[in-house]
């Protein structure tokens, strides 16, 4: 029985012939050319893969995640949104998805399928924050896609639809946007907002419950945080999947704050142990 813990242990002995490593990565997402990070694990073989999503603005990559899951043998894809650290084109909510899609498409059909043999039966999906929203929408769009981690994810849909009624919360989503925007390539902040309103209805995860209770997710929220809270962004999902009858969920709230920068550890051991998991789909 393998005792290696990711998380926290190196692999030894490294093979000098089939070392891990770390290489810049572009392609393409409606005409633009998105730059990523792929991380390459050690050893021979087919491995699976995994494509890990940011939030907004992209300033936490999570690539603490990525390496613990490249120690564990998974191909790993980070990259930058259409509009943002220097990807081209320009960012919006809806790109965000179809970037995503773009990136499955690269790691499944592109030159890496080939160049590194890996395995692109199951691709594994994990994102943060408005990359949650990302990672749950997609494998409510994409049928192949069966195992799903939400990381503090933001419900871009039931936000919008406080933001209607509500424009108290609707003005501090646009100064939160605000802070951020010079780091991406967007005309304001009320044009996020207002993508958020005018997709209220089929962005609403809640109303997709019944697809995403047929996948194998995890949902990690965050007790004290206050970009994507728990009221509204968390509990609802969750609720509404186990009346869905959702039989492979999992779902953890970790006593820390959005960023979950004193629960690193905390969050990659559970993101580690769910992958080992019998539900788990190979």
């Amino acid at each position: 029985m393998d005792n290696f813990d990711p998380v926290i242990e190196d692999r030894q002995p490294i093979d000098p012939a089939f070392p891990a490593s770390m290489i810049p990565v572009t392609f393409l997402s409606g005409g633009s050319t998105l730059l990523g990070t792929l991380f390459i694990p050690a050893g021979p073989g087919s491995h699976p893969i995994a494509l890990l999503l940011n939030g907004f603005p992209g300033n936490e990559v999570n690539f603490d995640i990525a390496h613990m899951l490249q120690r564990k043998g998974i191909f790993v894809l980070s990259f930058n949104y259409r509009g943002s650290w220097g990807s081209g084109g320009q960012y919006s909510w809806n790109n965000l998805l179809d970037d995503a899609h773009e990136a499955l498409r690269f790691l499944r059909e592109g030159p890496l399928k080939e160049k590194f043999a890996v395995n692109t039966e199951n691709p594994l999906l994990i994102g943060y924050s408005f990359g949650g929203f990302s990672a749950l929408m997609n494998a409510i769009r994409l049928d192949y896609l069966k195992n799903v981690c939400a990381i503090a994810p933001f419900n871009a849909g039931l936000m919008g639809q406080v933001f209607l009624f509500n424009p108290e919360a609707r003005s501090f989503a646009e100064n939160k946007i605000q802070s951020s925007l010079g780091f991406v390539n967007c005309a304001s902040a009320g044009e996020l907002v207002e993508e958020m309103t005018a997709h209220k209805s089929d962005w609403n995860l809640v109303d997709h419950a019944g697809i995403l209770a047929k996948k194998n997710v995890l949902i990690v929220g965050a007790k004290y945080d206050s970009t994507a809270p728990l009221e509204f962004n968390h509990k609802p999902l969750v609720q509404a999947l186990k009346s869905a009858g959702a039989q492979n969920l999992t779902e953890y709230i970790l006593d820390t704050g959005h960023s979950f920068s004193d629960r690193r550890i905390q969050l990659m051991k559970i993101i580690s142990g769910w992958i080992t998991e019998p539900n788990f789909i190979q």
